[in-house]
């Protein structure tokens, strides 16, 4: 009984393992050309211990993780963002449109931001700073250099579907030329004879050979057909100069105006008649008053963008989502000198010896935190003409004292205090004699009267005395030397100003600063030249040429001759590069012109500053840099975009 009961356990166990091995067989043998099922690797526990199971799932988990990183690999090595059509780019401006319109646009930066958008040239500036056809498709130039034929491009049409043609050319700088319009470049085209050869070409023919003409063609062309019909004298109320049409990739849209007509957005959309296609759908500009508010647009995302703005609010603007383009302009700052206004400034010590007290490095590192460089003439480094050699005027304040030692005396505070009262009571002279001599002024008025006017001039002279100031000078006849800076009230005109004066007292000049609105300053001070010292930017433009800033026929508003400047050679120089197209010729022209600058000294050159153009990181495909104008920070905005998507490559 015992053995029978033995043998049943022992059979079974037998058959319970010849059943275990018969499932491995089954298992083993089903459908052997392909991967196990999942039913079938639910007996793997039957195969693998816990050790071996824990290798296979390790296993298992690195072979997903490389097919997916190399998938991974795959795909970026072969697909990428790519822009995308859509989205809508804003940004803040200053101040107000009022003629969105190439023939007035120079005026106001506005204008001149939006104009740029909506109208097109016969040439434009490329991303190298080389003039490029825009709406030309070629032109010639006549042996005497006087004639220009330009050949326009056809199938262009204005926003509004009507075709450009030739008119339209020759009526744009013909409109210019009529005194009535009140054109700012009429004095440019003076002289030019322009006329229709047929439907697509146009001649130029100017009096005089003149190299730097194609960047004229640069100004926006009119449609014929929209101005023709309204008075030359009426021009600049036409509501067109609000609602332009123009042959550029953007059109005018809409505009907002709150309840007292001020305009709050002015809106562009694509011309749907261009052939090129920006990425964004619309640009919407926003106007403030203030830095310090469109400041606030920007940090709370109101607005996209903002340029141009006062380095002082750097910090406020830029952030973790807005970034800072640096922009690059040919464009000067100068100390212009009026030597009319000042006769002290007629003595060439005088104007050597303030040139050689002036440290630039300290004013680029103070004003702009060393985002400018110093400058030693008008012709900026990488135009024609440049001069790297150029003769400098080293910052040496003992060569300056000298200078001025040899005709100007040093006082103490005490002497200058009395000199210059003396001088201010001659001014109050007819105030005093009206008073003492009235029959009706009692001796009581006439003491109280005389006392206020004594009170008057010694707060004036102690408001005009520095207490850093330890010595003052006098000539031999008892003339004070004394100078007044007169500027924009712009926060780095007033920081390089008030830097300046310091320098120059430390020389025994005081200096005092008059600041003017910057809106205001041509009108009150550039157009009558009623300045001293004239602390200014001039912008040279794409072409160097600098005639309009220094020869003598510029002296007069609306010349652009700031400091003045008479010198017959200097004259001849200019003039006989603006006669040849040989760029060699000119380019050593020019630096004749700078040799003659280092000598004069009618002005002191300062610096190039570097502007700076805030974007919301939102905004790709940005690429401005070097620029020609404010207003060509929009020269590749046609290739910024807000949207993307993946594309295989």
């Amino acid at each position: 009984m015992n053995w029978n009961i033995s043998s049943l356990i022992s059979k079974l166990k037998r058959n319970k393992k010849s059943g275990n091995n018969l499932d491995q067989k089954l298992i083993q043998k089903i459908r052997p050309r392909s991967l196990p099922t999942w039913t079938q690797f639910k007996y793997l526990t039957n195969f693998l211990n816990p050790k071996e199971m824990r290798v296979f799932v390790s296993a298992i988990i690195l072979v997903v993780a490389t097919i997916l990183s190399w998938g991974t690999i795959f795909v970026i090595q072969h697909s990428g963002t790519v822009p995308k059509l859509g989205g809508e780019y804003s940004e803040a401006l200053i101040g107000q449109p009022k003629y969105i319109n190439p023939l007035f646009a120079s005026i106001n930066d506005v204008d001149a931001d939006i104009s740029e958008l909506i109208f097109s040239g016969l040439f434009r500036y490329g991303p190298d700073q080389k003039l490029i056809p825009d709406l030309a498709e070629n032109y010639t130039v006549g042996n005497d250099n006087k004639t220009y034929d330009i050949t326009l491009k056809q199938n262009i049409s204005w926003s509004d579907g009507n075709p450009f043609t030739a008119g339209d050319v020759v009526y744009t700088f013909e409109t210019i030329q009529n005194p009535e319009v009140g054109s700012p470049l009429l004095s440019a085209w003076q002289g030019v004879k322009v006329e229709k050869i047929d439907e697509f070409t146009v001649r130029f023919t100017l009096k005089q050979p003149f190299a730097p003409f194609l960047e004229a063609l640069t100004t926006g062309i009119l449609p014929e057909h929209v101005w023709s019909n309204i008075n030359p004298s009426s021009i600049k109320l036409a509501r067109y100069n609000l609602q332009p049409v123009g042959t550029g990739v953007w059109q005018f849209s809409k505009m907002v105006k709150d309840e007292s007509g001020y305009i709050q957005t002015y809106t562009l959309t694509q011309n749907k008649h261009s052939a090129v296609k920006p990425y964004l759908n619309t640009i919407v500009f926003k106007f403030f008053n203030s830095y310090v508010e469109a400041a606030s647009a920007i940090r709370s995302q109101n607005s996209l963008a903002i340029s141009f703005f006062p380095y002082n609010l750097k910090e406020k603007i830029i952030g973790k989502n807005i970034i800072a383009y640096p922009i690059y302009l040919p464009q000067y700052t100068a100390l212009f000198f009026n030597q009319t206004n000042q006769p002290n400034l007629k003595n060439a010590d005088v104007r050597l010896a303030l040139a050689k007290s002036i440290n630039k490095n300290q004013l680029i590192q103070e004003v702009f935190a060393g985002d400018a460089k110093a400058i030693q003439s008008p012709i900026l480094a990488g135009n024609l003409g440049y001069n790297p050699d150029l003769k400098t005027i080293p910052l040496d304040l003992e060569a300056a004292t000298k200078l001025l030692d040899k005709t100007w005396v040093r006082i103490q505070p005490e002497e200058y205090f009395k000199i210059r009262r003396d001088t201010l009571i001659k001014t109050y002279q007819a105030r005093i004699d009206a008073v003492t001599e009235n029959s009706s002024s009692t001796p009581e008025i006439v003491s109280s009267t005389l006392e206020n006017i004594e009170k008057e001039i010694n707060q004036t002279i102690r408001q005009e005395m520095s207490s850093e100031q330890n010595f003052y000078r006098r000539d031999t006849k008892n003339n004070l030397l004394q100078l007044t800076i007169t500027t924009a009230d712009t926060p780095e005109y007033i920081k390089t100003a008030e830097l300046i004066a310091t320098m120059w007292r430390s020389l025994g000049v005081p200096t005092a600063i008059q600041t003017i609105n910057s809106q205001q300053i041509t009108k009150e001070i550039i157009k009558t030249r009623n300045y001293q010292i004239l602390l200014y930017g001039e912008m040279a433009g794409g072409d160097p040429d600098p005639f309009p800033f220094w020869h003598s026929s510029q002296i007069d508003y609306p010349g652009l001759n700031l400091a003045m400047f008479s010198n017959r050679d200097a004259d001849k120089i200019l003039e006989d590069a603006r006669g040849t197209t040989n760029e060699a010729e000119r380019g050593k022209l020019y630096q004749k012109f700078q040799d003659i600058l280092v000598t004069e000294v009618p002005a002191i050159f300062l610096y190039t500053p570097t502007h700076i153009m805030a974007i919301n990181k939102e905004i790709k495909g940005v690429n401005i840099n070097h620029i020609i104008n404010p207003a060509d920070r929009y020269r590749q905005i046609n290739e910024w975009y807000i949207k993307t998507g993946w594309r295989w490559k």
